[in-house]
């Protein structure tokens, strides 16, 4: 049985619109159908504009060449974006009914290749740690982890094919394990933050959503950058497995299944090695909250002043935190984070790229608590690509995934391993 257009990945859905089998409207309809059907349930949106989609997808449809490599594909955009249309809320009621009346840059850039936006997708409280509406399309009663969480669901519950994150912590890494969607968190620095509301500005990184690792580099192709060439037939990864500082906090089952991808891809052929990371290294995770924290205060310094009643208890307590970091603790947060970035340096000397663990286990049971970001802050902070590829399932059946980290910069290799990976890992 052919698959429904909402089910495609962006890759597929491409591919079949240049071969005139599948039209730009049709993709829409099918995602609008299965929004009807599992919204109630999901809520994974905040915003949407149906008949916005349509024109797009009409006037796509008319074209008699493809505009861009994203011609036709639905996108969903985490709701500290600015869109010209639709209200960016930022998860806050300071911002409801908040129209910027702009796209951001990064909005800009994926319709200019074709995209088109298909609606606003719900955000945690000023994409920190007080949990937004949606749930785990995988168990409702489960958190689908944030701050990117409607992305992530509707990506993976078939409502869109591709949709924007931002990560600060573990923002995209994190929702892409816990929905067992392919996400991918760019170099620090790799595009334009120009209307993405700031948390953490020496932190924030743009990333995406999507069904396979293909369709990273039909995204990367939107931004400008060739992908890199596919590996050539024999040729596989140098994987330096780390198990990190804090290695023993991960699920047992969890710390199994790294194991399990790493003999898998032994016996595909990758020199799989462990790569210690240094012990220094249990200090990152404090230096990065501190960043993170202070810079917090710095951010929303205007809506604290004006309306910290509108706060929640979670987004108080981040002010607090964020107040007590001194300027000498802060200054050695950042020396922390260039010593690290140097002894990282080493690995990159003996392997392509690492495997190392995208979250501590399953998406944790209840909406209230997003989940752990602990096996992403310190990648957060050195400022290096990483990618999320869904591998198998825990206890209670819910998605499994493993990281992928890569040099600073080394995205579209990063991109091709991961489709070398993904298909030893399928």
């Amino acid at each position: 049985m052919a698959k429904s257009p909402n089910r495609l990945s962006a890759s597929e859905a491409v591919r079949r619109m240049a071969e005139k089998r599948l039209k730009a409207r049709d993709l829409v309809e099918a995602c609008l159908d299965r929004i009807e059907v599992r919204e109630g349930q999901v809520h994974a949106w905040e915003a949407l504009d149906p008949e916005g989609a349509r024109k797009r997808a009409d006037q796509l449809d008319k074209r008699a060449r493809p505009v861009g490599p994203l011609h036709g594909i639905p996108l969903a955009v985490k709701d500290i974006i600015s869109t010209k249309t639709m209200p960016t809320t930022c998860g806050s009621p300071i911002y409801r009914d908040h129209v910027v009346g702009k796209d951001a840059a990064c909005v800009s850039q994926l319709t200019a290749a074709g995209a088109i936006v298909l609606g606003k997708s719900v955000t945690t409280e000023f994409a920190g740690g007080h949990a937004g509406k949606t749930h785990n399309p995988h168990n409702l009663r489960h958190t689908p982890a944030g701050s990117s969480s409607g992305s992530a669901a509707a990506v993976a519950d078939f409502m869109v094919p591709v949709g924007y994150g931002t990560q600060t912590a573990g923002s995209v890494i994190r929702p892409g394990a816990f929905n067992g969607v392919v996400a991918y968190k760019g170099t620090y620095g790799w595009a334009d933050m120009t209307g993405v509301k700031a948390y953490a500005k020496s932190l924030d990184t743009l990333g995406f959503f999507t069904r396979e690792a293909n369709d990273l580099a039909l995204l990367r192709a939107a931004y400008g950058h060739a992908p890199a060439d596919p590996p050539a037939r024999g040729q596989a990864p140098r994987i330096g497995l780390v198990r990190t500082p804090w290695w023993d906090e991960a699920d047992p089952y969890n710390r199994k299944n790294i194991e399990e991808a790493a003999r898998v891809l032994r016996a595909a052929g990758a020199k799989v090695r462990e790569w210690q990371a240094p012990e220094t290294w249990t200090g990152l995770v404090p230096a990065q909250n501190r960043i993170m924290t202070k810079e917090a205060t710095q951010s929303y310094a205007k809506e604290r002043a004006r309306f910290s009643h509108l706060f929640s208890p979670i987004m108080k307590g981040v002010m607090i935190d964020g107040d007590a970091v001194t300027r000498r603790q802060y200054a050695d947060a950042k020396k922390r984070k260039r010593i690290a970035v140097g002894q990282l340096s080493d690995a990159w000397d003996k392997f392509d790229l690492l495997l190392t663990p995208a979250a501590k286990g399953e998406a944790p049971s209840g909406l209230g608590n997003t989940g752990d970001p602990l096996f992403n802050r310190f990648w957060t902070l050195l400022g290096t690509p990483c990618i999320a590829l869904p591998f198998n399932t825990g206890p209670f059946g819910l998605p499994l995934s493993v990281q992928l980290v890569g040099k600073h910069g080394s995205d579209d290799q990063l991109v091709a391993w991961a489709r070398w990976i993904e298909t030893r890992l399928s």
